[in-house]
């Protein structure tokens, strides 16, 4: 089994790590970053899985693996670059799958690129979709509350809106087949510096409006406890909260759901498995990412430029 992971930050290793999981008798690792400093922190960190994973690094340029086939190529840059590795890998790369993270990019004009790439080979990690508890929670959504119109609420503490809204976007779309219409900024705070330094994260509320009259709140404040969804109907009669703290989706009817989301790294060994055994449809495609992030991504550019009296088409998110 041939892998390709370019980007080596936390979210890289965590793929690394999981992909380690995998019950293969060969496993090679290819790992590409332009920073020499990620890359001999990168070494560090995978001691332990070197018994198991013959790894391969490579810190120049892509040309010297042109000719290898690999099953999954993995793309965890930071948003601003991601588009620019895609078009690589699919000019310079034999690979079966590839894997984007998200944001899957942070500038209309890289979203307009992803809109012109044709390929069905291309997906976006979103870890829900192949989450068992929420997929069980997804089978009871659809399959007792077809015809209810859902207005969905989500609370935290400081969870990140730019970075994390589009996890809570396609959840909707996995709920509902729906995309979003519109979206209300005016309840979201001023951009702030991210823990990553020449990224930037915001805080407060946004509502966004989805096909068929669903739609979706995001709150990130100090003010509220650990991550909880609240699901109710049109006429606001809940239907269920989901308490990821507790980890329990309790539903009107007095059915309980109990799961938890796992780690990246116990979790890209059953995404590759679903990828390989042809059970695409489970996975965020492209196209469908496309779809749910653009009127996400021009409204927040819109509200980075009201505040900061400016006509850009990128933000530095990540």
């Amino acid at each position: 089994m041939n892998s390709l992971v370019i980007g080596l930050g936390n979210t890289g290793l965590r793929h690394v790590q999981g992909l380690s999981r995998l019950d293969e008798k060969n496993i090679n690792i290819y790992l590409f970053d332009i920073s020499k400093q990620y890359l001999l922190k990168f070494k560090n960190e995978i001691n332990d899985l070197k018994k198991k994973v013959n790894f391969i690094f490579i810190s120049k340029d892509l040309e010297r693996i042109k000719n290898i086939n690999f099953d999954l190529t993995i793309v965890s840059t930071t948003a601003d670059s991601r588009v620019k590795s895609l078009l690589l890998i699919l000019n310079k790369i034999n690979t079966k799958l590839i894997l984007l993270e998200k944001p899957i990019c942070n500038s209309i004009n890289d979203l307009n690129l992803l809109k012109n790439i044709s390929s069905t080979k291309i997906f976006v990690n979103f870890p829900k979709r192949y989450c068992d508890w929420h997929i069980k929670i997804k089978n009871k959504i659809q399959k007792d509350y077809p015809d209810e119109i859902l207005n969905v609420l989500i609370t935290g503490k400081k969870w990140g809106i730019a970075c994390n809204i589009s996890h809570f976007v396609d959840l909707i779309n996995m709920w509902t087949k729906c995309y979003p219409l519109s979206v209300n900024t005016s309840h979201l705070g001023n951009w702030k510096n991210s823990k990553r330094k020449g990224f930037y994260e915001l805080e407060g509320g946004i509502q966004i409006f989805f096909q068929n009259n669903h739609k979706l709140e995001l709150f990130s404040d100090n003010k509220y406890d650990e991550l909880k969804i609240s699901i109710c109907n049109k006429s606001n009669k809940k239907i269920c909260t989901i308490d990821y703290n507790k980890g329990y989706a309790k539903f009107e009817d007095e059915e309980t759901i109990y799961g938890k989301i796992k780690f990246q790294s116990e979790m890209t060994n059953e995404l590759y498995r679903i990828l390989i055994k042809e059970k695409k449809h489970d996975i965020c495609n492209l196209d469908l990412a496309v779809k749910c992030y653009d009127k996400i991504l021009n409204s927040l550019i819109d509200h980075w430029n009201k505040q900061n009296n400016s006509n850009v088409e990128k933000i530095m998110i990540t």
